[in-house]
């Protein structure tokens, strides 16, 4: 009987346990939240990545024209900062930030102004179209400038749409890239052109994040990657009771993540998507280019899909 008596106890402890992390209320990021799906109408936010980089060169104005024509909701963006530090949209290659797999130019954003980037670099040099042709690559300075794939500012992209768009902007810091001084040059743009009910910051680093979160607290952010780890790890674990937000408004992650020994954990499931609800956190999944993968996404309850093709995405909503 005794036993009987502690296995009862060691029951009802596990049922209460479960009851205070499923069913007590969660800390919450504590602001309106326009990255939820329930500020669009319900329907998940179509998030045009790189301004659609599946049909035009990304981080370009000719791009960022032609999804904004059909109606995506959000812009998504990279940011960088030039030597004499212009604010301008363009990604890198991972870790050294090079620009040469986007452009002709053999380089570092950081490391050149913003005049030289201009008047040198073809970023629609490497695109290729749907039947693999390289369209823009033998264009001249005044060609590719017409077609609208030069370096584009962030100042032009805000003067260009105003608030008549949301921006997902990814603050890239690869290498010995500007870190905080982009932000907060950032922060000086968005606070310019008052917008920052319209700007969705993103970064992957740990430290620029937290940086924003105590500089900057009343911009939205998605979580970083250290901050994205520990929500899920929190999650799985049934202790997303003891999550706190801070300032994180947006989960921002692709449907799974590779780990050790268990080799991939699937995130695309109403577990997560559930879990950052309940915390007021919009959940947005990247880069989705699959038609079936888009609506079961949608049928998931997801907040937001970042996509090449928004023009897909759009049709089947």
């Amino acid at each position: 009987m005794k036993t009987l008596g502690r296995l009862f106890v060691i029951l009802m402890i596990i049922v209460v346990a479960f009851f205070i992390i499923n069913i007590v209320p969660k800390s919450q990021f504590d602001n309106t939240n326009v990255w939820l799906k329930e500020q669009n109408n319900g329907i998940p936010l179509v998030m045009a990545h790189a301004g659609g980089a599946g049909v035009n060169p990304g981080n370009t104005m000719r791009a960022f024209e032609h999804s904004f024509e059909i109606g995506v909701d959000v812009l998504e963006m990279d940011l960088q900062m030039t030597k004499d530090k212009v604010l301008v949209l363009r990604h890198g290659e991972n870790k050294t930030g090079n620009i040469r797999s986007k452009s002709n130019c053999d380089t570092v954003i950081w490391d050149e102004t913003y005049e030289w980037l201009y008047e040198n670099c073809n970023f629609g040099y490497n695109y290729k179209d749907a039947e693999d042709n390289y369209i823009y690559k033998e264009l001249t300075k005044e060609e590719w400038i017409a077609e609208k794939i030069y370096l584009t500012t962030l100042e032009e992209v805000f003067e260009t749409f105003k608030d008549n768009v949301l921006y997902n902007i990814e603050v890239k810091a690869d290498a010995d890239a500007w870190r905080t001084e982009t932000v907060d040059e950032l922060y000086k743009l968005i606070d310019r052109y008052d917008l920052s009910n319209h700007v969705l910051v993103a970064v992957a680093f740990g430290d620029i994040s937290e940086y924003i979160t105590n500089t900057y607290p009343n911009l939205y952010l998605s979580t970083s990657q250290p901050e994205a780890q520990d929500f899920i790890i929190k999650t799985y674990s049934f202790t997303n009771l003891f999550y706190q937000p801070k300032g994180y408004s947006g989960l921002q992650i692709p449907t799974s993540f590779g780990l050790p020994v268990i080799n991939k954990l699937q995130l695309d499931n109403k577990r997560v998507v559930n879990s950052a609800h309940s915390q007021n956190m919009a959940v947005h999944y990247w880069t989705i280019n699959d038609e079936d993968e888009m609506k079961r996404l949608i049928e998931l309850g997801c907040d937001g899909i970042i996509t090449n093709y928004p023009e897909l995405l759009i049709k089947i909503i």
